[in-house]
C-alpha cells in the first residue's frame, strides 16, 4: 500500500507542474498527462495483484484543482500523505476551492501575473530594415495592457518607430483598436477636429506595414477607422481630350477573395515591393481589376497560369544592375514560346534565314524586326499609347504583376492585324485576361481610360510620382517621405533628412528631368572621347541606351569606354585616376553621384554640363573589356523587352546571356539557382552572339519593341 500511496504523491506532483505550465505547452501537457495516467493505471493493477483479498481496494479520487503551490513537496512529508488517503480530497485547510473553474483561490497573486502575462523576446531589426525609422506612433487606447496590443507596440518599435504616450504635436500616425470609432477617439483626445496632418489608422496597418516591408499608403479603405471622414479624389479630365458622355458602367461590387499585392487600383493604392503571403477580403470591387491569382483546384491550365509561372521564373533578374543572377528572363511572349502547337501559317515573305529556325522561335520578340514606323502603323497604337502608360505607372511604382500583365497584353495587341473594338475580341487574344479586356473596350469606345485619370488626379499618386524622379530615391524611400507628410521637393530641401546623392537630385530636379536632345548627346560624348584618346589613343568611346537605337531624345547619357586587348582593372585605373579628374578640372563633370567596382565590372555615375550651359546632364560612365564588349552592347542598347526576350531565348536553347557574354552548359539547382558559370561560348562579336541564338540580325534601330 505505501508503494501504491508514493505513486500517488508523484501523481498529483506532477500534475501540479503541468498546471503551472505556459499556455503555449498545452500540447506537450496533454501528452505528459496522458503517459501519468497511464503509469498510475499500470501501478494499480500490480499492487492489486499483490494485495490481500482481504484489503479493501483502493479508489483514485478525480483531482479537480492543483495543489497551494510549485514549491509544496509531497513526498517528502507524512502529514501530507495523510491528506491523500480514501476519503480525503486532498486539500489543506484554509485552502478553498472554486466552485465553477476548479482552481485555488489561495494561489500566489505572482503565479497568476506570470501565468497570465507572457513575456515576448524582442527582435534585432537592421537599421536598413526599420521602415517606421522617423515616424511616431500614438496608439488608442494608449497602453500596453492588452497583450495584442502590447505586441503592436513592441513591433512598431524594433521597426524604427517612436511611442508616444502623451498627444503631441510631432506625432505622425494614431493607431486605433478594432471596435473603437472616430467620434471616440476625438472624445478621449478632447479635439474638435482631427488634425489633417496625422494619419489616423486602424491596428492592423503596422501589421501590414511589416509584411510588405514598406510604409504603406494610408489613404487605402482597409485601414479607415470606422466614422472617420472619407477623403475625396477631385475627378479632372485630361488636357486636349474631350471626355466622353458615354462611359462604360462600373461593374457591380462583390466579395471575393484576392492576394493582397504592393498596388491596389483606384484609391486602394499602396506602394510596396513585396510577394503576396495571406489572402485577405477585398473592400472594393475595383481592386486587381487587372490580377487574380487563382486559387488551386482541378481545373485546366490557362493564359494567366503561365504568366504566374513565368513571373516567378523572372523575379530575380535585374535589367538596371551590372550584375546577372538568373538568366530565367521574363518576357511578354513567355506563354507562347511554349506553344509548339499553336504556331499559325507561316508569312509567305519570310526570308530563307528565319524559315531555317525552328517554329516556336519566331513568336519571341527578338525575331521580329522593331521600329519606329511599326508602331505608328499597328491599328492598335491608340491603345498601345493609353495602356502604355499605365504600364509606365506601374513599372515607377514596382508593381511587377501588373507590368508583366500589360507587357503582355501590349505585345499580343501588337501583333494583330485588325483593331480589336470589344471584350469578347480582346478576350480571344491569348495573354489578355477579363479585367485588360474591360479596359481595352473603354479606350476604344471613350478614349478614356479612368484608371489612368485616377492615377494621374490623385494628390498622394502626382506626389508619389514627383519623388520617385528624385535621383536615389526609389519606390520605398519615396513612400516614406510621403509618410512622414512632406509634400513637395520644397519640403524635402528643408526638412527631410537627405543623403548627399538625394539632395542633389532635389536640387536638380528639373534638370534631371527634361530630355536631352540627340545632337546634345552627341557633344557630351564627344567631350569625353577627347579626354580619354589623349590619356590612351586606343581606347574606345561608344553611346549607347537609346541614342544607339535612333531614339530624337535620352534620359540619360551612357557612354561605354572599351580597348580590344585590356583588361577591366586597366580601364578602371585610367579612368578614374587620369580621364575623370581632367574632365573636373576642365569644368565638365559637376559631380560624383556613384561608383562601384568588382573583379569583373565598373561604372562611374555623375553630372556632366556642356561649356555655358548651366542644365546638369545625367551621365554614366561604363567601363567594358574588349573580350566582353559585343555582349555589353547588346545589353546597354536595349531596350529592355528585347533584352528580355534574348535572354529568355538563352535559356530555352540551354545557355545563359549577360552582358559580359553568351555561356553554355550552366548548372543550375534549387529554384534555378546558379552552380557554376559555364562555358563562354562569345562575348566580342555582338553579330555571333544573334547568330549562335539563332536570331536575325536586328540593327540597334530594329530594337524598339
Amino acid at each position: 500500500m505505501a508503494e501504491k500511496i508514493l505513486d500517488k504523491v508523484a501523481f498529483f506532483k506532477a500534475l501540479e507542474q503541468l498546471d503551472c505550465l505556459i499556455d503555449d505547452s498545452e500540447d506537450e501537457a496533454d501528452i505528459k498527462l496522458s503517459h501519468i495516467i497511464k503509469r498510475s493505471r499500470n501501478s494499480d493493477n500490480i499492487i492489486s495483484s499483490n494485495c490481500c483479498e482481504d484489503t479493501p481496494p483502493f479508489k483514485l479520487l478525480r483531482a479537480t484543482s492543483a495543489p497551494q503551490s510549485t514549491s509544496t513537496s509531497i513526498a517528502g512529508s507524512s502529514a501530507q500523505s495523510k491528506m491523500l488517503t480514501p476519503g480525503s480530497d486532498g486539500l489543506q485547510a484554509g485552502v478553498k476551492r472554486s466552485n465553477t473553474t476548479g482552481t485555488l483561490t489561495g494561489r500566489s497573486e505572482a503565479d497568476k501575473q506570470s501565468k497570465r502575462r507572457r513575456v515576448i523576446t524582442p527582435r534585432t531589426v537592421a537599421e536598413e530594415q526599420q521602415i517606421f525609422k522617423g515616424l511616431v506612433f500614438f496608439f488608442f487606447p494608449n497602453n500596453d495592457v492588452s497583450p495584442l496590443r502590447r505586441l503592436r507596440i513592441q513591433r512598431a518599435q524594433e521597426y524604427g518607430a517612436t511611442w508616444a504616450k502623451t498627444w503631441e504635436a510631432h506625432i505622425t500616425h494614431v493607431i486605433v483598436d478594432k471596435g473603437l470609432m472616430f467620434q471616440d477617439v476625438l472624445k478621449h483626445l478632447k479635439l474638435g477636429a482631427f488634425p489633417p496632418h496625422v494619419a489616423l489608422l486602424d491596428e492592423s496597418y503596422p501589421s501590414e506595414c511589416i509584411k510588405f516591408k514598406s510604409v504603406l499608403s494610408t489613404t487605402l479603405v482597409r485601414f479607415r477607422v470606422r466614422g472617420a471622414p472619407c477623403p475625396e479624389a477631385e475627378e479632372t479630365n485630361p488636357p486636349n481630350e474631350t471626355p466622353s458622355t458615354a462611359s462604360l458602367p462600373l461593374k457591380p461590387g462583390r466579395k471575393q477573395r484576392v492576394t493582397p499585392t504592393p498596388s491596389q487600383d483606384s484609391r486602394d493604392q499602396c506602394v510596396v515591393n513585396p510577394t503576396p503571403e495571406k489572402p485577405v477580403e477585398a473592400p472594393s470591387d475595383e481592386i486587381h481589376q487587372e490580377q487574380r491569382v487563382p486559387e488551386l483546384s482541378s481545373r485546366e491550365r490557362d493564359a494567366l497560369d503561365d504568366m504566374i509561372e513565368a513571373a516567378k521564373a523572372a523575379k530575380d533578374l535585374p535589367l538596371d544592375p551590372l550584375e546577372e543572377s538568373s538568366v530565367e528572363a521574363n518576357d511578354t511572349e513567355a506563354s507562347d514560346a511554349s506553344d509548339t502547337e499553336s504556331v499559325g501559317k507561316k508569312e509567305s515573305d519570310r526570308s530563307k534565314e528565319d524559315k531555317m529556325v525552328e517554329a516556336w522561335q519566331q513568336k519571341f520578340a527578338c525575331m521580329q524586326k522593331h521600329d519606329s514606323n511599326s508602331k505608328v502603323d499597328n491599328p492598335n497604337s491608340k491603345t498601345i499609347a493609353v495602356l502604355q502608360q499605365m504600364l509606365d505607372y506601374y513599372t515607377r511604382t514596382s508593381d511587377q504583376w501588373r507590368t508583366l500583365a500589360y507587357r503582355k497584353a501590349i505585345a499580343a495587341l501588337r501583333r494583330q492585324p485588325k483593331k480589336v473594338v470589344t471584350r469578347a475580341q480582346a478576350r480571344a487574344i491569348p495573354g489578355i485576361g477579363p479585367r485588360l479586356a474591360d479596359k481595352i473596350e473603354e479606350i476604344v469606345f471613350t478614349n478614356r481610360l479612368r484608371r489612368l485619370e485616377n492615377a494621374n488626379n490623385m494628390p498622394e499618386d502626382r506626389i508619389l510620382q514627383e519623388f520617385l524622379g528624385v535621383y536615389g530615391a526609389g519606390i520605398s524611400q519615396a513612400s516614406r517621405w510621403i509618410a512622414q507628410g512632406y509634400r513637395s521637393l520644397d519640403d524635402l530641401n528643408t526638412k527631410a533628412s537627405l543623403t548627399k546623392s538625394q539632395r542633389i537630385g532635389v536640387e536638380h530636379y528639373h534638370d534631371f528631368a527634361q530630355r536631352i536632345p540627340r545632337h546634345e548627346v552627341e557633344a557630351h560624348g564627344e567631350i569625353v572621347r577627347k579626354a580619354v584618346q589623349k590619356a590612351d589613343p586606343g581606347m574606345q568611346v561608344i553611346i549607347g541606351g537609346s541614342y544607339r537605337r535612333g531614339a530624337s531624345d535620352s534620359g540619360d547619357i551612357d557612354l561605354l569606354i572599351t580597348k580590344g586587348d585590356a583588361t577591366i582593372e586597366q580601364i578602371r585605373a585610367m579612368m578614374m585616376d587620369n580621364v575623370i579628374p581632367q574632365l573636373f578640372q576642365d569644368g565638365f563633370l559637376q559631380v560624383s553621384l556613384a561608383s562601384s567596382s568588382r573583379g569583373d565590372g565598373s561604372k562611374w555615375h555623375g553630372a556632366s554640363a556642356l561649356p555655358g550651359s548651366k542644365i546638369w546632364r545625367r551621365i554614366d560612365l561604363l567601363f567594358v573589356p574588349g573580350s566582353e564588349i559585343g555582349a555589353a552592347l547588346i545589353y546597354f542598347t536595349g531596350n529592355d523587352i528585347f533584352n528580355r526576350s534574348m535572354r529568355l531565348l538563352a535559356s530555352k536553347r540551354g545557355m545563359r546571356l549577360n552582358q559580359r557574354g553568351l555561356y553554355a552548359d550552366c548548372l543550375r539547382g534549387e529554384q534555378r539557382k546558379k552552380l557554376n558559370e559555364g562555358r563562354l561560348l562569345e562575348g566580342r562579336d555582338e553579330r555571333r552572339i544573334f547568330e549562335i541564338l539563332g536570331v536575325p540580325w536586328r540593327p540597334p534601330e530594329h530594337r524598339i519593341c
